[in-house]
């Protein structure tokens, strides 16, 4: 409205009748401000609320003409998609907190892009004034994220400007760093890496598919060493098991395919938490499309809200509550008799630190008995791509079986830690804060190994190194992304990276060089000229297609508009690879409410252009899918119990912690238990236990929750507490006692 009436309106108004007054710039949320004398009382944000999101925290209050928008007495809107209902607004009376007068949006640059958190991939725009990244807003793209974000990727963006960022290479001398220039760090880590035998390369599943093709490269045909990996909170996740199921250690299933489902099983973390718009798309199949929802876990998670079933297992027994699905044995038993075609089962790690093999085995069994689709479901923006290129101890790009089977995460760092490993190599990772054994990577870090780290910022794994050399971050580049579903998105740059950061591919090129092999990378389209030679899943994509290239709209493609005999004909508008929007167009108010026509098609109308995207074909199936289930039980002398562990959406992350909007909202870290489990230990909801494990302890508020006796959750990374202390191999046990 603001635009339209700065390009078109009136210089002055001429309503002259006395106007409602509320209270301005009200803060509801740490996010969003409502200044209610803007409002139209339109019940978008409302509806958005009840219907797509499901947290009904906003609401029209009072009646006749007081009536207002306004959250409940003493509740705040504390939604993970608050920020959509600022997009939708059509008036302005909802507006960000972070944003709130820092800019007009005529004086703003923006570029499209995607988000760089999770793997869900939502588009995004990311704009920016005086070359300081000020807001993020939601792209549509109906086959991914229809048109929402959640939170996490719509405001924690200020990293990206920290003053914190890393500016320069610096080199090691004694007990303190000195800056360096490019030349003179490649040429140092050149020496060192020149006469090494034994390699390590461990990479961040926030990186690009291009950094993942530069890393795997330079991993196994330049450093010829085949420990390569990207695996870290994720260490271990058996991601490979489903080659022989799909042909691709990825899904077989799409975001889309959710909706077609008539049951969708799900085994895996809780998705509101680390897959949110994941989340949406779930509750959508099911409360909208009418899908059977079976959700397996060993504690209550978000989704068991709205579930059909909900099998609560016992801690480690998630593959035999899986194979009951199978046998006819699962407890409810009426969610056997609820599986029918066409059948997602969809997978992702649950708990960092645990073994999640047997379980995926089960899924993999289950999904090949009922012939149904696959999601799998990692756990950052570019983990996909890293599986796809190649960056993995069992794969080679293509997603070809490795041709020589390299060391994992684990692998690597225990090496290290025993003086095995003559350099260890890290793209973006902070090892001591995000692997699941705070311990061991410290070790391995502190063994004397020669350490190069790239990164955004000075985390505590960069303090360890030997060579530091700066990255630049998401919205300085020119990339793409690849999601859970395996398809590729393009980032558009909007910034300059600071100082002499450089891409993650770019230093891979460089130091390629400084070791004898020039790749001839100059620009983006030469890194995807590489590609395309060398990987054959990826031989037919052209990047190009990735661009939004779609044409300004017809007015007859304006909604609201009517086609007639005095009107031009109303055309389909291109919506990207793989979907259209719908024909034909209502006439009158595009934007009434209380019409049988889906609310995402009133908030973005026919106008919106979709981001394209392309999903990698997988190759065919090796055929060498072993259908065992193994399950090991929970051995009778084990004590303690068993740790579940996992991020919640606001963490104290690198990221996040970078993002002022971000860093105040995340909770402190607490342990949530079994109600029979605390009463044994005499402690009751809100009091202070002891949590003991791998030689650390911590103490937490206690939480009482639906969760399997013999097991307790805490989350991974939350203020007073990196949960990855407190676990040692795989299968962590921990003590609880009361404070």
């Amino acid at each position: 409205l603001q635009d339209q009436t700065f390009r078109h309106g009136p210089g002055s108004s001429r309503y002259v009748e006395p106007k409602r007054t509320f209270e301005k710039a009200l803060e509801i949320s740490d996010l969003v401000v409502l200044d209610r004398e803007r409002c139209v009382l339109c019940w978008r944000c409302v509806r958005f609320s009840d219907e797509v999101a499901g947290d009904r925290f906003i609401q029209l209050v009072d009646r006749g003409p007081g009536t207002q928008i306004l959250t409940f007495k003493d509740e705040p809107f504390d939604s993970y998609f608050s920020g959509n209902t600022i997009q939708i607004c059509p008036v302005g009376a909802l507006t960000s907190k972070p944003y709130r007068f820092v800019s007009r949006p005529w004086d703003l640059m923006s570029a499209p892009s995607v988000c760089a958190y999770c793997s869900v991939g939502c588009p995004m725009t990311n704009d920016a004034r005086s070359d300081k990244l000020v807001r993020t807003q939601a792209l549509p793209n109906e086959n991914v994220n229809d048109f929402w974000t959640c939170d996490k990727g719509r405001f924690g963006y200020h990293y990206v400007g920290s003053e914190e960022r890393l500016r320069t290479p610096l080199l090691r001398k004694g007990d303190n760093f000195e800056q360096a220039s490019w030349g003179q760090a490649l040429d140092a880590i050149a020496a060192r890496l020149r006469d090494g035998k034994r390699i390590g390369v461990i990479a961040s599943g926030h990186l690009t598919t291009e950094d993942a093709w530069a890393i795997s490269k330079l991993s196994k045909s330049v450093l010829e060493t085949p420990h390569v990996d990207a695996r870290i909170q994720d260490a271990g996740a058996p991601y490979e098991l489903a080659l022989g199921l799909s042909g691709a250690a990825g899904s077989s299933a799409t975001l889309n395919d959710l909706e077609s489902a008539r049951t969708i099983l799900w085994v895996g973390p809780d998705p509101k938490e680390t897959l949110p718009v994941l989340y949406l798309r779930l509750r959508k199949a099911v409360l909208d499309k009418g899908a059977k929802l079976i959700v397996c876990s060993p504690r209550r998670i978000s989704l068991d809200v709205f579930a059909t079933h909900a099998i609560r297992c016992e801690p480690g027994a998630e593959a035999r509550a899986v194979a009951g699905l199978m046998r006819a044995t699962a407890q409810p038993a009426e969610a056997v008799n609820d599986i029918g075609d066409p059948f997602v089962v969809a997978w992702g790690p649950a708990a960092a630190g645990r073994d999640e093999t047997p379980i995926l085995q089960a899924v993999l069994a289950l999904a090949h008995e009922r012939e149904a689709k696959l999601l799998i479901c990692p756990p950052h923006a570019g983990s996909q791509g890293m599986l796809d290129m190649g960056c993995h101890p069992l794969l080679d790009a293509g997603q070809a079986p490795a041709a020589e089977k390299g060391m994992g995460t684990r692998e690597m760092l225990e090496a290290a830690a025993a003086s095995e490993l003559d350099a260890l190599v890290i793209f973006g990772a902070d090892l001591i804060s995000d692997f699941p054994d705070a311990a061991l990577a410290k070790r391995a870090l502190e063994s004397g190994v020669f350490t190069v780290v790239i990164e955004l910022f000075a985390t505590e794994t960069a303090t360890h190194a030997d060579v530091v050399l700066p990255s630049a971050a998401y919205a300085e580049r020119e990339a793409t992304f690849t999601n859970l579903e395996r398809r590729l998105q393009k980032l558009e740059p909007l910034l300059a990276p600071p100082g002499a950061a450089l891409e993650p591919w770019r230093a891979c090129a460089s130091l390629a060089r400084s070791l004898g092999e020039d790749w001839g990378w100059i620009t983006f389209e030469d890194v995807w000229s590489d590609i395309r030679a060398n990987v054959p899943t990826h031989s037919a994509i052209e990047v190009s297609h990735l661009n939004q290239a779609s044409l300004a709209p017809h007015p007859a493609q304006e909604s609201g508009y009517a086609s007639g005999p005095d009107h031009a004909p109303a055309h389909a508008v291109v919506a990207g690879p793989g979907g259209q929007y719908p024909k034909g167009f209502r006439s009158g108010s595009p934007f009434q409410t209380g019409q049988n026509w889906p609310l995402s098609w009133e908030l973005r109308a026919f106008e919106a252009r979709q981001r394209p995207g392309i999903i990698a074909p997988a190759p065919p199936s090796n055929g060498g899918f072993d259908g065992d289930h193994p399950f090991t039980p929970r051995p009778a002398e084990a004590v303690g119990f068993a740790l579940y562990s996992g991020r919640l959406l606001y963490d104290e992350g690198t990221m996040v912690s970078k993002s002022k909007a971000l860093r105040g909202i995340a909770r402190p870290a607490f342990v949530e238990m079994n109600p029979e489990d605390a009463a044994e230990l005499g402690l009751s909801e809100g009091e202070r236990a002891i949590v003991s494990g791998s030689g650390f302890e911590a103490e937490l508020e206690v939480f009482l929750s639906d969760i399997s006796k013999g097991a307790v959750f805490v989350p991974y990374d939350q203020k007073g507490l990196k949960a990855n202390r407190l676990m040692s191999g795989l299968d962590t046990r921990v003590e609880v006692r009361k404070a």
